[in-house]
């Protein structure tokens, strides 16, 4: 009986171990394939032979300072590597992803995240030079996929152990029972018969380069990408090749992300030193076959310069003082990005087009904040040439770097050089009324020789060069003071006019020049046929012919000569002279 119950025990015992030593069914492994169904961007992920998806599902990324959402993504957890996604918005039928990022399992850290305030269910993946924070929907759901990516990590570490051995197996037994080995010296085939891929520079790549990623070392990193590029592609095609294209791929994307990251505009980003400051990364970028990427975020970057600097201008005293500062801030930053995209995209030609663009669009943002001083309403036409005058100077200067821009600039401010001469025709129209509702119709006495000689030199200098021969008496002018006044103010809107000068604005300059001079002339006919200027009209008919013998002529020939073009517009201007004088015939005043 003893016998039977000790050999019933060791039965038990027996039974218990083999079921101890038995394994534990794996669950069943998903193919990855099921990705190219639901990921957009994914195939190359699922080339590599052998991945096949550990776990999924949908989690939430966390800001690492604030702990806010940051957006949903759905996970996919590989044998090999941690897959992110995101949902793809607006669209119909079944649910889609969009491929994010990937995380390599070998250079992922899982860090569990203690429930603390708002923050529950949360795990963090620690990255070089990089972190993120997920959170799950439960902590049941949390546990789960700390558990997975654990069981995922260590499975990877056995595998690639395994593997290792295996191979240095192979290459043992090879050397040993190989009849026809030959020395590494004496083969004919030398290097052909190295496997490149067990090179140890190459299997310590990958590590490599995230630690120098992680140091910052941007160039060493680059030259050993281009290294590794040049020396893979001369491996023939294999699953291990894959591989290690696919590590040195994330690692590329990860270089290329830090990269971007400083060129990209943050509050906490200073922006002085020009132009030279982004040279480092911009460089790497072209060398990694990036150079599109490096021109947009380059010309990118100093958009945020340029708005910058153009903030910190204070607007106060004259307006040219201004506009002179706003040029110069604005141009030479111009010409600073011209010269450093020349030297740092000189074998990049295709580029150029793209900063030619740039500049353009840069140019439309000027134009606003110049318009919103200098062509601002109620603005001096004087103000306006002036300050015109000033930013085309400065965009002459940009033929320094190849760049001709004064034609698209005078388009942009073509507008509102028209409706500033509008408004200044209209405020002219409107004095010279007023001006002619006072006049008594007698000659302007100066009272003075030297106040008359001061208003003949005032007249030279705006091109009137015989107006001393209307002085008579050392002080007296032989017309009115409305007639003069009426003649400094249309010298002055012509030549101010004239300063801002373009062939598009020929019609609008012809058609004020019309309305202003026609304006005055019905002004002084009103008074030459009116009564109570009986006595005053053989002098008030004086008036009218020096304005057109005398100011008509002289303003259509500094328009001719300004234009090129031959003058029809005022011929009907000309025919109110004799109307005027058949009118004053008629009333007897005239003999």
């Amino acid at each position: 009986m003893g016998q039977m119950l000790e050999m019933s025990v060791a039965g038990k015992e027996d039974n218990d171990r083999e079921k101890e030593a038995t394994p534990q069914p794996e669950e069943p492994k998903r193919s990855i394939a099921s990705m190219l169904d639901r990921v957009e961007g994914c195939s190359r992920i699922t080339e590599i032979p052998g991945r096949y998806i550990v776990h999924d599902g949908d989690l939430v990324e966390l800001d690492t300072d604030s702990f806010s959402e940051v957006q949903h993504v759905h996970a996919y957890l590989l044998n090999d590597c941690l897959v992110i996604t995101t949902p793809v918005v607006n669209r119909r039928g079944p649910v889609r992803y969009k491929y994010q990022a990937l995380y390599e399992l070998d250079s992922l850290a899982v860090v569990n995240v203690r429930d603390v305030g708002p923050v529950k269910n949360a795990f963090k993946l620690l990255m070089f030079p990089d972190q993120r924070i997920y959170r799950a929907d439960e902590s049941k759901t949390k546990n789960r996929w700390l558990k997975k990516m654990d069981q995922a990590k260590k499975a990877k570490q056995a595998h690639d152990k395994k593997k290792k051995e295996l191979e240095a197996q192979k290459s043992i037994e090879s050397d040993a029972y190989n009849p026809f080995a030959e020395s590494e010296d004496t083969s004919p085939f030398g290097s052909s018969e190295h496997n490149i891929l067990e090179e140890e520079w190459i299997m310590e790549l990958p590590e490599d380069l995230d630690m120098l990623i992680a140091q910052r070392n941007f160039e060493d990193a680059a030259d050993l990408v281009l290294k590794a590029n040049e020396t893979l592609s001369s491996v023939p095609q294999s699953p291990a090749l894959k591989e290690m294209r696919a590590r040195v791929d994330h690692r590329v994307k990860q270089l290329t992300d830090v990269l971007t990251r400083e060129l990209q505009v943050s509050p906490d980003r200073s922006l002085r030193g020009g132009p030279q400051v982004t040279r480092r990364a911009v460089t790497q970028l072209i060398r990694l076959g990036r150079a599109t990427q490096a021109c947009d975020l380059f010309l990118k970057n100093r958009s945020a310069a340029i708005k910058q600097s153009l903030r910190q201008l204070r607007i106060e005293g004259a307006t040219s003082i201004y506009i002179t500062k706003l040029c110069s801030v604005f141009f030479n930053h111009i010409i600073e990005t011209g010269k450093e995209f020349r030297t740092t995209f000189a074998e990049n030609q295709g580029c150029f087009s793209a900063f030619v663009v740039w500049s353009k669009g840069e140019l439309n943002g000027f134009i606003l904040n110049f318009s919103r001083q200098a062509l601002a309403k109620k603005t001096t036409l004087s103000t306006v040439a002036e300050c015109v005058g000033i930013a085309r100077s400065y965009c002459e200067r940009l033929s320094t770097i190849g760049l001709d821009l004064l034609f698209a600039m005078n388009g942009l401010l073509l507008k509102g050089i028209r409706e500033s001469i509008q408004f200044n025709k209209d405020q002219l129209i409107e004095a010279s009324r007023h001006r002619n509702a006072e006049e008594r119709w007698y000659p302007l006495n100066q009272k003075n020789p030297h106040a008359a000689n001061n208003l003949t030199q005032e007249m030279r200098n705006l091109g009137f060069e015989n107006f001393h021969t209307l002085v008579y008496d050392t002080c007296f002018i032989s017309i009115a003071g409305t007639t003069v006044a009426f003649t400094k103010v249309l010298l002055s809107f012509l030549n101010d006019s004239l300063r801002l000068y373009l062939p598009d604005l020929y019609p609008d300059l012809t058609v004020a020049l019309k309305e202003v001079i026609d304006s005055h002339v019905n002004l002084v006919e009103g008074a030459v046929i009116a009564e109570r200027y009986e006595e005053e009209r053989a002098f008030i008919m004086k008036n009218i012919d020096y304005i057109f013998k005398n100011l008509l002529p002289l303003v259509e020939k500094k328009l001719k000569d300004k234009s090129g073009r031959s003058l029809k517009e005022f011929a009907l201007l000309r025919r109110r002279h004799k109307d005027i004088m058949h009118k004053v015939q008629n009333l007897g005043a005239l003999c």
